[in-house]
């Protein structure tokens, strides 16, 4: 070769070596894959999020991990829950769990921790396939997915009527708060598929110290909760009010004006009703003023909004408490508004849903969780999830009433959804709740952004699920 020719592939060379340098230099390092942390979130599928428990990181180790223990199988003389709790409420079942053992020597509770990321989908595959656990505690609406109203060959979910005589179950029935019964059996079978564990519920968490110096009032109706808005918008260019959850707080305003929602005899979802429409049509306005705020500034959450004083009142779960550090003003909390032709409230309660694993199985399962869910227990653990017990013979007890007493802001919170606990009511828990819900938060931001009215709005969001619903 002559000598150009070997310049040539020499300046080649040295151009691909310098390439690969540059990607070996530059090139970002593999990241392990995250480790879900088992938290307690105020939130399932079809009902609103709380907001993520910042949980601490491990320090790194070059020594090898532990394998995670098998998954535990209900069957027979053994019962097992699995659970996303953390550990202060792991111990609480625990101790429960053992106490019950000690009653009935012939049964063995397993009380298993899982990964909180893909907890849900990791149940149903299981149980499908004819394992997972004995029960868990989620929402109501978990259960839906097992059921066939049509096939009871299909239905994987226990039916708790079964394992209690009729004197027991109308005992149980008269225990519960409000109309909390109607969620445990509104299903499309009705049948009896969950049973309540805790409650929680939203709460209207508000700047005390922007209302004072306006000298505001707590609201009580809708209207003030307006004119009080206007009032912040024009005094400190910031909203009055926003909702964590544009579902929930919608479902609010609708049932409390005398709208229908569901229809489970008829398969027929009800939105679009006109006492409906009334009600979302003022939210949405309101929202397109920006006298109620819309979506976060700062995060995923209206909390921090809210503590950076961008936001003077917001209507989400009581358990953002712990989200709360407000800045240089003073916090205030206040129950839901009760205002309209009936007072209604959301029921936010976790219940047992049970798997079936046979006959056997079962009874001990649901004597299990009828332990779980007395009133000395049902105290002790809504203690350590810090929420409400369901259970009218519970809230008797000196114990939990001296709790709810202690003055702090997590006790201040949930005498703040006690208070309107008298009124908590449930929807229907059908296959297309999800996707009523989905829609109707579509709906309302459609409104808000004054793309079509809320009567628009509402049909064509009724129309969707009706579809969905027809189709399965």
């Amino acid at each position: 070769m002559n000598k150009k020719t070997w310049s040539t592939i020499l300046v080649v060379v040295l151009i691909v070596a310098a390439a690969v340098g540059i990607y070996y230099a530059t090139r970002e390092e593999a990241k392990p894959a995250p480790t879900a942390t088992p938290v307690v979130t105020d939130a399932p599928t079809a009902e609103p999020t709380a907001e993520p428990t910042d949980a601490p990181t491990a320090e790194p180790t070059e020594e090898p991990t532990a394998e995670p223990p098998a998954d535990e199988v209900g069957g027979t003389g053994k019962v097992v829950l699995w659970h996303t709790f953390t550990e202060e409420q792991e111990s609480s079942l625990q101790e429960i769990a053992k106490a019950y053992m000690d009653e009935n020597p012939g049964v063995t509770v397993v009380i298993q921790s899982q990964p909180y990321e893909g907890f849900l989908d990791k149940v149903y595959n299981a149980v499908r396939t004819g394992g997972g656990p004995s029960f868990i505690i989620n929402f109501s609406s978990e259960a839906a997915k097992y059921i066939d109203p049509a096939d009871e060959s299909k239905t994987f979910v226990v039916d708790f009527s079964q394992h209690m005589t009729a004197e027991e179950l109308e005992a149980f029935k008269a225990n519960l708060a409000g109309k909390l019964y109607d969620e445990a059996v509104g299903y499309e079978d009705g049948k009896f598929h969950s049973i309540p564990v805790y409650t929680s519920g939203p709460i209207f968490f508000y700047n005390k110290t922007m209302y004072d110096e306006l000298g505001l009032k707590v609201p009580t109706t809708w209207a003030e909760l307006e004119s009080n808005s206007r009032a912040i918008k024009e005094k400190y260019g910031i909203p009055g009010f926003a909702a964590d959850s544009l579902t929930d707080t919608s479902q609010i305003l609708m049932m409390q004006n005398g709208s229908p929602y569901i229809d489970v005899a008829n398969k027929k979802v009800l939105i679009d009703d006109p006492k409906a429409v009334e009600r979302v049509q003022w939210l949405g306005d309101l929202m397109k003023e920006e006298v109620f705020a819309t979506i976060p500034q700062t995060s995923k959450y209206f909390s921090s909004d809210f503590n950076a004083k961008l936001l003077a009142s917001y209507l989400g779960s009581c358990a953002g408490y712990k989200y709360l550090t407000p800045d240089g003003f003073e916090l205030g909390v206040a129950p839901t508004i009760m205002d309209g032709v009936a007072n209604w409230y959301p029921a936010w309660n976790r219940s047992a849903v049970a798997f079936k694993h046979g006959e056997e199985a079962d009874k001990a399962t649901v004597d299990f969780i009828r332990y779980l869910t007395n009133a000395e227990n049902s105290v002790k653990f809504c203690m350590a999830v810090g929420s409400l017990t369901p259970y009218k013979d519970a809230a008797e007890l000196q114990e939990y009433k001296d709790f709810l007493n202690k003055g702090d802001l997590m006790t201040e919170s949930l005498q703040a959804v006690q208070a309107t606990l008298e009124y908590a009511e449930v929807l229907p828990i059908v296959t297309v709740s999800a996707t009523v819900r989905n829609e109707l938060q579509r709906a309302v931001e459609r409104v808000a952004n004054g793309e079509v009215t809320a009567e628009v709005a509402l049909k064509e969001a009724a129309e969707n699920a009706n579809r969905e619903w027809a189709a399965k």
